[in-house]
């Protein structure tokens, strides 16, 4: 045999052994995960996808943007494994028998705020500091523009702000339910006199000069912990599922919630990554602001995705408080509404 043959053989003998000892890539498996919007609460989604923790697990995760509960219908039509969504969302699901559970809590606090322009606080001689009496006086016979749709948070959280305020909100308050974008605009135009809106909305009305913080639920009020801190911590957000597919598929439920065990964990451990992270995933932010949101976010993003009834009781308080649903529909239990066992 000639040397060149033998030099050829003893190539491809090595290409076959370095073949035979590589591991094989493990098969991705799709899975999709429907968010209802573009936001920095569903921050660690954003983180486990960018970060690549899904993938070491072997998941090639799908994040569509499905607004609103169409995210959570998506979810009830088997069209996609997960959604992200709120406590409350799940609560009112599970009242109409739609069997949802919660596999990992996201985020326990209250990231909604309420912003009216600053001349109307300024009229009122009203801040974020002054008391709450004052401040929702300020807002009778106001128009108030709410995200979403009538009932959902942030139309919750008004009616939360005004009865502790002591004013009524169905007669005392105007409402137009309204996009951020649109609100904004209005708040400038004089057309409305303010909106209440998820984090980071508000503060670019706060920062910009054309708007006046008057309640939050992160800061302010008692102890600097909003206007509400007896309703904290609550199950605001987290990644939902169906029942059904957890038993039969209860190793990708476990890979699913590790991506986000990692994801809450590098979100503490490493906030400039996750920052810079953030403002790719969400375009057209200016970087102060999502950096102070981040900051105040950061406070009520939990470490651990674990969940408990306390949560939940405190978000259905909240909901027949704020009327979105009657006290006698209240669940009496929260057993079938999470699970903590894939959080490894």
């Amino acid at each position: 045999m000639s040397t060149t043959r033998r030099a050829a053989l003893g190539a491809l003998a090595l290409v076959f052994a370095v073949a035979l000892v590589r591991p094989v890539a493990a098969q991705q498996e799709d899975v999709t995960l429907a968010l209802p919007a573009t936001n920095l609460g569903f921050a660690p989604a954003y983180i486990a996808d960018a970060k690549g923790f899904w993938k070491e697990a072997g998941l090639n995760v799908k994040m569509p943007v499905i607004t609103g509960i169409g995210a959570m219908n998506a979810l009830l039509a088997k069209s996609v494994e997960f959604c992200i969504s709120s406590g409350l969302t799940i609560i009112r699901a599970n009242i109409r028998g739609q069997k949802v559970m919660q596999v990992a809590n996201t985020y326990d606090g209250l990231i909604v705020e309420l912003v009216v322009a600053k001349k109307l606080a300024d009229a009122a001689g009203i801040t974020i500091d002054s008391p709450i009496a004052q401040r929702a006086a300020a807002l009778k016979g106001k128009k108030i523009a709410v995200g979403g749709t009538p009932n959902a948070l942030p139309h919750g959280y008004l009616r939360l702000f005004a009865r502790k305020g002591g004013i009524d909100p169905e007669r005392d308050v105007q409402i137009a339910v309204m996009q951020p974008e649109a609100a904004h605009a209005a708040v400038r135009s004089g057309a409305i006199d303010g909106f209440v809106e998820t984090l980071p909305q508000p503060l670019t009305a706060i920062r910009q000069g054309y708007g006046t913080l008057i309640s939050s639920g992160l800061r302010g009020g008692p102890g600097g912990n909003g206007d509400f801190p007896e309703l904290l911590p609550l199950a605001l957000n987290g990644i939902m599922t169906r029942p059904d597919l957890c038993q039969e598929k209860p190793a990708l439920c476990a890979k699913f919630v590790g991506g986000i065990v990692k994801a809450l964990a590098f979100l503490h451990d490493s906030p400039k990554e996750s920052v810079a992270i953030l403002h790719k995933v969400i375009p057209g932010m200016d970087e102060a602001i999502l950096e102070e949101a981040f900051a105040l976010t950061i406070k009520s993003t939990p470490r651990s995705p674990a969940s408990d009834d306390a949560r939940f009781a405190k978000a259905q308080e909240l909901m027949v408080i704020a009327r979105m649903i009657k006290a006698e529909e209240k669940l009496s239990s929260f057993q079938n509404l999470y699970t903590n066992k894939f959080i490894k």
